[in-house]
């Protein structure tokens, strides 16, 4: 059980409460992370989406061959999971190093630890939104026609992000101090990538759809995809998201305040 002093609790709230007020600051950091890594290409950042382009035909045609499904239809499926998927796993590793690749700043610097969180999730969403031009290409090729629930869509996302937010949070601080743990991670992702209806529908699992159906990723992933395919997330998929965001923040608000001194010294 955590033992929180009435010290730690305010520390972690101004915290939290810092580095959301200071949203324009993270998103310039993230923009800059971008513009660093390809300071000196030519396409910059659109060798992310070429890439990603590349993937998603590989991936698509594969998923037709293998799961005999028609390929005007496993393709936008694949391609609109694989965004998302992408997008989630990329934030969760990045989550596993934060706070040891940016401990220069942390070590001499007083800032907020969310800054560097709210840095993290703002750079794969940018990253995210570059990639998005690939499935729009492939819906518009395809004719598929989002449903009314795209209206929806815009909370869908922020409730993934919120919920993913706090997981790359509570990663940051255990790798912090346990540098085995990106490792364990990666592993751990790749098993759920398998777990996870990416490359075949959840229907297709017959009896053993409970395996997709007990995948948090499953329903999260649903959130942005059904209606991008035409379809509605579930009430089963908006529940699990949200309580997965209530819990998971409720908890995570302990474990960093009762830990969050201790960051710079594992640095």
């Amino acid at each position: 059980m955590l033992s929180l002093t009435s010290r730690q609790v305010d520390t972690a709230v101004d915290d939290l409460r810092t580095g959301i007020c200071s949203w324009r600051l993270s998103q310039f950091l993230a923009w800059q992370d971008i513009k660093q890594r390809y300071r000196r290409s030519t396409l910059g950042p659109i060798w992310l989406t070429l890439s990603f382009g590349v993937q998603m035909l590989t991936m698509g045609i594969l998923s037709s061959f293998l799961f005999n499904s028609p390929f005007s239809k496993s393709l936008p499926f694949v391609c609109a999971g694989m965004l998302f998927w992408t997008l989630i796993t990329q934030m969760i590793t990045d989550g596993a190093a934060l706070f040891v690749t940016t401990s220069r700043y942390i070590t001499q610097i007083k800032c907020p630890l969310s800054l560097f969180v709210a840095q993290a999730v703002w750079r794969n969403v940018i990253v995210a939104a570059h990639n998005v031009t690939i499935y729009i290409v492939i819906a518009v090729f395809l004719a598929v026609i989002p449903g009314p629930s795209l209206l929806l869509w815009p909370l869908g996302f922020v409730l993934d992000m919120i919920c993913l937010s706090w997981i790359v949070l509570v990663t940051a601080v255990v790798s912090a101090r346990y540098r085995d743990i990106p490792m364990i991670i990666q592993n751990v992702l790749t098993i759920l990538f398998w777990f996870t209806p990416l490359m075949y529908f959840p229907e297709q699992l017959g009896s053993k759809r409970f395996i997709a159906d007990y995948n948090p990723f499953t329903h999260m992933i649903a959130l942005v995809r059904a209606p991008l395919m035409g379809g509605a997330p579930t009430l089963d998929d908006w529940l699990v998201v949200l309580a997965l965001t209530v819990v998971g923040w409720a908890g995570t608000f302990l474990f960093f305040a009762r830990f969050r001194a201790r960051v710079v010294y594992w640095l």
